[in-house]
């Protein structure tokens, strides 16, 4: 897996592609089927699937669900370049946080 710096991890999991950053704080992690997904922490905060749209859970504090401050750094730095931001309530009731979805 590569060990790169932030933004790089967050264009990995845009490309479906596994990488980390040097504290394994952040990583883009693909899966079976053309699957990536991007974490915080151990905190799944972006799904890509495998036709390339990518959605992240709005995990700040304007976004209802405040995590960290390292978190929030991660969501809105992957929110740039994502199809779909969703509110961690929808997340939370959605296929994306887990591998199973429908499309």
């Amino acid at each position: 897996m590569n060990r790169v710096r932030n933004h790089a991890v967050i264009q990995n999991w845009r490309e479906g592609v596994s990488a980390r950053n040097h504290k394994n704080t952040l990583q883009s992690v693909a899966c079976a089927g053309g699957v990536t997904e991007l974490y915080s922490y151990q905190q799944k905060i972006g799904h890509r699937t495998a036709s390339g749209v990518c959605v992240v859970g709005d995990f700040t504090a304007p976004g209802g669900q405040f995590h960290s401050m390292t978190t929030s750094c991660h969501v809105n730095g992957a929110k740039v370049g994502a199809s779909l931001v969703m509110h961690p309530r929808v997340w939370a009731a959605s296929a994306f946080r887990n591998s199973e979805v429908p499309f």
